[in-house]
């Protein structure tokens, strides 16, 4: 499988089962949600071969992430923007620690 280039590093802590987060582990070379900034959802790919393989409730990791249509978001963010990952409800909450050009 090749390496797809990110276009946000970030630093998402995924909240713990009993706080209201995921009930498993995700696991998997790519993991795809909805990235929620500034009230607005953006469809996007966790890269998690990229950084590990997988992400437990109550973990804080460094991941890479793509978006489907970066040119809607990545303009929009700047390092230190805070979000949150969606599946239904807020999973994650994350900062952005580098935006790839």
């Amino acid at each position: 499988m090749h390496h797809l280039k990110p276009d946000v590093v970030a630093r998402i802590h995924l909240y713990r089962t009993e706080d209201g987060g995921r009930g498993n582990t995700i696991i998997g070379a790519r993991f795809g949600c909805p990235f929620v900034y500034d009230d607005e959802a953006f469809d996007c790919r966790i890269l998690l071969d990229q950084f590990g393989t997988s992400l437990a409730p109550g973990q804080t990791a460094q991941v890479a992430i793509k978006f489907l249509n970066p040119e809607f978001v990545k303009p929009r963010l700047q390092i230190g923007s805070r979000f949150k990952l969606w599946e239904g409800k807020a999973f994650a909450d994350g900062e952005v620690l580098e935006i790839v050009s």
